[in-house]
């Protein structure tokens, strides 16, 4: 089927800095003499894979001089041409939330000028990266103007958030920063995003201790933003918001629909500003990269869960490069037709970020 269907679209490759020290390099005075951020890879929850020191990352990822996996972009248009992937959106990691709410803004700043210069700027790669602005959620003012410099880049398709939060994205402080997406046509997307060693509780009851604690709990958090957004009335106030949950959460999300539709009908007065059920959200301004670990095993059980999950019309396809879980095309789920996972592999993408994408040709 892959060698029939041409120009997919990656929308999560996530480059790397060559180094901790590198990042500094585009911090203003005084950040970048006086101040350091924690270590790339000070992580409270290693992947066990036992290849050191790099364990969350495919070590055939790795650059030149053992510089962090991802930040050669020659491999990364490696991996591309290999998958058959046209345009990858590159979705660059920053350290989790900040104890210093002013380091995480300047922390975004550099990464959005780094970004921009050393991957969507040069030659040879132009026509194939896409760009992610990413924002200090924490500093919601700050957060839109960053959004207002770079809404004129042509390559940079949408905004990326941690999945840590405070508190759920729904809630009313962040309202500016979704307001600013949708002016601009810009999907908002939220990837887990850690490494500080100073992250919030990835849990609703405290911090696991083990790895696969970690993991199979972390993306269950996608369900408390998705139920925030609905029930705050984000997407009645802004009807063309698009929400990209772009480190898994797919699994989980009927199974969260069906319980607030439930409880709906007594609810009502709670919510007047819903117009419909929360079900009704979902198609319209919600979709989920695709991840690997996520659903039930192949056979009957897989099938039917797909379709009962929409997930031709929910998934977009992010090979999640270099992370030790990254897939490729061929991953997406066999059990679809051919036509759905066009839909996954390209289509949906295109989908969503149409707006952005008719400033920029994509490639065939």
């Amino acid at each position: 089927m892959l060698g029939e269907t041409s120009g997919i679209i990656d929308t999560c490759m996530m480059p790397a800095w060559k180094s901790d020290n590198e990042v500094n390099e585009w911090f203003p005075e005084p950040w970048r003499s006086k101040r350091r951020l924690p270590a790339m890879l000070r992580n409270m929850y290693p992947a066990p894979t036992g290849i050191a020191p790099y364990g969350e990352f495919l070590d055939e990822a790795r650059g030149p001089d053992d510089s962090f996996p991802g930040s050669d972009p020659g491999k990364i248009i490696g991996r591309m041409d290999a998958d058959g992937v046209s345009q990858a959106v590159l979705m660059p990691q920053t350290r989790g939330p900040q104890p210093d709410i002013d380091m995480g803004t300047v922390l975004c700043a550099a990464t959005n000028k780094w970004l921009a210069a050393q991957w969507l700027g040069k030659e040879g790669m132009q026509d194939r990266f896409l760009g992610t602005i990413r924002v200090n959620a924490e500093d919601p003012s700050a957060a839109v103007e960053e959004i207002e410099t770079w809404a004129a880049h042509p390559k940079m398709v949408q905004i990326g958030i941690p999945l840590d939060a405070r508190r759920p994205y729904g809630q009313r402080n962040y309202f500016p920063i979704w307001e600013a997406a949708a002016k601009y046509h810009m999907p908002v997307a939220i990837h887990s995003d850690g490494s500080a060693s100073a992250n919030y509780a990835p849990t609703m009851v405290g911090y696991p201790r083990k790895y696969i604690d970690f993991t199979s709990q972390e993306s269950i958090n996608y369900i408390h933003h998705v139920a925030s957004f609905i029930m705050e009335g984000v997407f009645e106030r802004l009807p063309d918001l698009k929400i990209l949950l772009a480190d898994g959460g797919h699994d989980m999300a009927m199974t969260l629909m069906w319980r607030m539709d439930i409880d709906f009908p007594i609810s009502r007065h709670e919510v007047p500003w819903m117009t419909m059920p929360p079900s009704g959200y979902l198609r319209p301004h919600l979709r989920f990269r695709t991840a690997r670990m996520e659903g039930p095993p192949p056979g009957p059980r897989r099938v039917e869960w797909l379709k009962a999950s929409e997930a031709a019309d929910l998934l977009v396809y992010g090979s999640n490069y270099p992370h030790w879980t990254a897939m490729h095309p061929q991953d997406v789920f066999p059990d679809l037709t051919e036509e759905q996972q066009k839909q996954v592999l390209r289509g949906n993408a295109l989908e969503l970020y149409a707006a952005r994408l008719a400033q920029t040709p994509v490639r065939a």
